[in-house]
């Protein structure tokens, strides 16, 4: 009986709550606004255009080109485009000497022509070098190289022997260790030693570890440390294994009798306008297809072209407020570089921040003090302690290796010490960041600095 009541207890509740969520489930129909931002086709693309550096925007014309038949080159390109073209002439002459230079392979193929070796060894080494990469490491599984080439592993590693007496050192190495091991030859030296079983030690600069287990003083470890970093870590490096990238300044600044004049470089990029011919499509064809498809190519091309002129003076307004911004640097060098954020470009310009990003990103300025990324220009920089102005991340790292470059060798300056000379001339700025800097400078610590001055005081 009480097992009958409790199930019809449940099975009322269950029907409740059914009817309960059937009278919630229902569908209406509401009104309701909200504002949202849509990029158009358009928009889209002169955001694009804006963002390209001068290589991608090279290739995304000539690709319009090909797809747009109201597009074509114009062949008679403006007087400031012919004058454009003579301040990058120096720079191309530069380029074509740079990609003329002899490659690493070239370079390795004469040594061996010089070399007095049966022309299955030449074989095998030239095998070997194909095996390079860019850094100058062979890369290649013995066993595998050794069955393709059909000789013994023993023949190919007299052959890799070969190839790493070669120049540039370290040449022919599998690994760094191998690359270090090859530059020092000299089993017996301290620095051979220290690369063979304590290079983690010396990254780490465990310079009392090393001196204990090696037996040896404070100085020869740094002397042992000086001979290692003077080695070449990555052989290959000057030689142009790959194409070299040419960078074209996408704005050129030029000293005249009256100031400094902006030209937008448009020297590199091919000129396109409206294919007359096509045009006439709208009035020659009566087929209302070919009509709406000439509309669309001619529409598309008039967006290009004006994407294109926006950008000439996006890049001419960034670059005007810039030079306005920072007189002194252009006249004098990075030296005298203020602290500059986006926000305060974009606000002289009157524009968005994201769009002087856009016109800012992977482009370059060709400037009497010589070819910098724009991106160099901004830095946020460290407030001073007596004024609401700022000193730029440049500024201080300059005036931090002035006073470690005039410091007394037998005391050198301290983290601290440099932190409270800084502040002595109105920068706040924290030990923390000092060492920072510091580093990315090229200084070692303060403990270091003096054991290395003892030991040049001593040798001399």
């Amino acid at each position: 009986m009480y097992s009958l009541l409790l199930y019809s207890c449940v099975k009322l509740e269950l029907s409740i709550n059914l009817e309960v969520k059937l009278m919630s489930l229902h569908v209406s129909l509401k009104q309701k606004q909200q504002l949202a931002l849509t990029l158009t086709p358009s928009l889209r693309q002169s955001i694009s255009i804006l963002q390209f550096s001068s290589a991608e925007l090279n290739e995304y014309i000539q690709d319009q080109i090909q797809s747009n038949p109201a597009l074509q080159l114009d062949a008679s390109p403006s007087n400031d485009r012919e004058s454009n073209r003579s301040n990058t002439s120096a720079a191309a002459d530069t380029y074509d000497r740079m990609v003329s230079e002899e490659s690493l392979t070239e370079n390795l193929k004469h040594q061996i022509s010089l070399l007095s070796i049966s022309s299955d060894v030449r074989a095998v080494l030239y095998y070997l070098i194909g095996s390079l990469d860019d850094k100058g490491y062979l890369i290649l599984d013995r066993l595998h190289a050794a069955t393709s080439l059909r000789i013994k592993r023993e023949e190919l590693d007299d052959a890799i022997a070969i190839l790493q007496t070669l120049d540039p050192p370290g040449i022919g190495a599998r690994d760094l260790h191998e690359c270090l091991l090859l530059q020092i030859k000299s089993a017996d030296s301290l620095a051979y030693k220290i690369v063979d079983e304590h290079l983690g030690l010396l990254a780490e600069k465990e310079y009392e570890i090393l001196s204990t287990l090696l037996s040896v003083e404070l100085s020869d470890i740094y002397e042992a440390e000086l001979q290692i970093k003077s080695l070449n870590p990555y052989p290959a490096l000057n030689f142009h294994t790959k194409p070299t990238h040419y960078i074209a300044a996408d704005v050129i600044l030029r000293q005249t009798d009256s100031g400094i004049s902006i030209i937008v470089n448009q020297a590199h990029l091919p000129v396109v306008k409206l294919d007359p011919s096509f045009s006439a499509m709208l009035h020659n064809d009566p087929s209302n297809e070919v009509k709406r498809y000439a509309k669309e190519s001619i529409y598309a091309a008039s967006q290009l072209i004006k994407g294109l002129a926006q950008r000439q003076q996006t890049l001419y307004n960034i670059t005007k407020e810039i030079l306005a911004f920072q007189p002194d640097f252009f006249k004098e060098g990075t030296t005298c570089l203020k602290s500059m954020t986006l926000k305060d470009i974009a606000n002289a310009a009157q524009v968005h921040e994201s769009t002087v990003s856009r016109a800012t990103s992977n482009k370059y300025l060709q400037t009497p003090r010589g070819l910098f990324a724009f991106k160099q220009l901004f830095s946020k920089g460290v407030s001073s302690t007596k004024t609401d102005a700022f000193h730029s991340v440049h500024q201080i790292k300059e005036k931090m290796k002035e006073l470690l470059e005039n410091e007394r060798k037998s005391s050198p300056l301290s983290d601290q010490k440099i932190t409270a000379l800084l502040q002595k001339h109105s920068i706040a700025i924290s030990r923390r960041t000092v060492a920072k800097y510091r580093m990315e400078l090229g200084f070692e610590d303060s403990r270091i600095r003096k054991e290395k001055g003892k030991h040049q005081r001593n040798n001399s």
